[in-house]
């Protein structure tokens, strides 16, 4: 899909994403504001991925009428009015002739028997994004990861959704790939793969109790196939938060359930906190908590400075995060802002450098 013309659904952090790190071209939006009184179908926000204001780098703002080869849709959580909205939209593009990518965690076009006798009609591929048996998929890796990973293994944990995990991720894998470290990233947002990860597990629709072997069995396939040495690094990347409502199983999102399934499924040697919290008592819960699980150290917090600040200055945020940086005597980084990041970074190499 490199360099792919495409549209998406929504604008919303998924976009967000891709915008920021994607190698595809976004031609247009179909539902660009959640509020878009002129369109015929209301798109209620139920993820809360309101947040419209990146505008960078691969989003063709020049000519929305150019044409595009690929709808993708990207609002993972549905209600039961938007799954009309969801099958109504990808039918209207496959009739149109494009390839649909679908991004939705429990809503599948291959259970969908008329979007998949439509997509045959017109010849359309169509591929869904989360798939519940991958852990049939790499069962043999994972037994194989029984014996170990080799490269050090950085997972990215969280204090709740939209903390910023993902964009911490793909920030540290290039940033640490210009720095010359060999790595490979496993992640777990829809959008993970078009934007450079090696290999993606969307975990919330995996039954919960293959969910940890499941990771083990993809980062074990992403070390082989990388060729990685114990010189090098993997990170992965979390969902959600480890204190976040654990009943939110079965509702796409998984909760601390599947938080802490993938931290133990990837069994870290580094912990990174992507926090969207600045009071210093719950950040520390939630590094102790973290790390009890773990037995390892967290080494490090990102934080989302999109939730966090508005009106300060970088000089003011670099203070303010300076400041818990000493209390916890930990770097503290916005990769957003890119303040205080390589102080993170020095941090990483240094302890690849040790081990």
């Amino acid at each position: 899909m490199k360099n792919e013309q495409v549209k998406l659904s929504h604008n919303n952090k998924v976009a967000d994403g891709i915008k920021l790190f994607g190698f595809v071209n976004i031609i247009d939006i179909e539902f660009n504001d959640f509020n878009d009184i002129t369109k015929d179908i209301d798109t209620k926000n139920t993820d809360n991925n309101t947040n419209n204001s990146i505008n960078i780098n691969n989003i063709d703002d020049s000519n929305t009428k150019k044409d595009y080869t690929c709808f993708i849709w990207n609002k993972e959580i549905l209600d039961d009015e938007e799954l009309l909205i969801w099958e109504k939209t990808i039918s209207n593009e496959i009739k149109k002739g494009k390839k649909i990518l679908n991004m939705a965690r429990l809503q599948r076009i291959e259970n969908n028997e008329s979007l998949l006798a439509l997509a045959k009609n017109h010849n359309v591929s169509v591929r869904d994004i989360s798939d519940p048996e991958i852990y049939k998929k790499v069962e043999d890796y994972a037994y194989k990861g029984l014996d170990g990973i080799k490269p050090k293994v950085l997972t990215i944990v969280g204090t709740g959704r939209q903390s910023g995990k993902f964009t911490a991720c793909m920030t540290l894998k290039n940033e640490l790939t210009n720095k010359g470290i060999n790595l490979g990233v496993l992640g777990t947002e829809p959008q993970s793969m078009i934007c450079g990860a090696d290999e993606m597990v969307i975990p919330q629709p995996i039954p919960i109790c293959h969910v940890a072997p499941t990771i083990l069995g993809v980062m074990k396939k992403i070390e082989m196939e990388n060729n990685l040495t114990e010189n090098d690094l993997m990170i992965v990347s979390g969902q959600t938060g480890i204190f976040a409502n654990p009943l939110e199983v079965g509702t796409g999102r998984g909760g601390s359930v599947i938080s802490i399934a993938l931290l133990l499924g990837s069994n870290p040697d580094y912990i990174l906190l992507a926090s969207d919290l600045l009071d210093l008592e719950d950040i520390t819960k939630h590094i102790l908590a973290t790390e009890l699980l773990t037995g390892k150290k967290v080494i490090g917090v990102t934080v989302n400075s999109k939730k966090l600040f508005d009106s300060e200055s970088d000089e003011e945020i670099s203070l303010i995060l300076r400041d818990i940086s000493k209390k916890l005597n930990l770097p503290v980084t916005d990769v957003i802002g890119r303040i205080n990041l390589n102080e993170l970074l020095e941090e990483i190499i240094k302890l690849l450098k040790n081990n």
